[in-house]
């Protein structure tokens, strides 16, 4: 599963209670969670793949449901 991959995979996040990683999910059995950056000296979120740092971005991707 590679960072691009993920981009485009339908995923369902869902809230934390951890400010620093407010987002998480599951994709084929690893867990996933997106960390806030400081915006705009950094990208907006960074993707986090088993606490492996895997991408940073700042547009929100279309296949993804954010909690509501």
């Amino acid at each position: 599963m590679t960072a691009d991959q993920l981009m485009k995979q339908k995923l369902e996040w869902v809230k934390t209670s951890d400010p620093l990683h407010p987002l998480r999910t599951k994709a084929e059995g690893k867990e996933l969670r997106l960390r806030i950056g400081d915006f705009p000296e950094e990208s907006m979120y960074t993707l986090l793949v088993d606490d492996q740092e895997v991408t940073e971005f700042d547009d929100w991707p279309k296949a993804w449901v954010r909690p509501r």
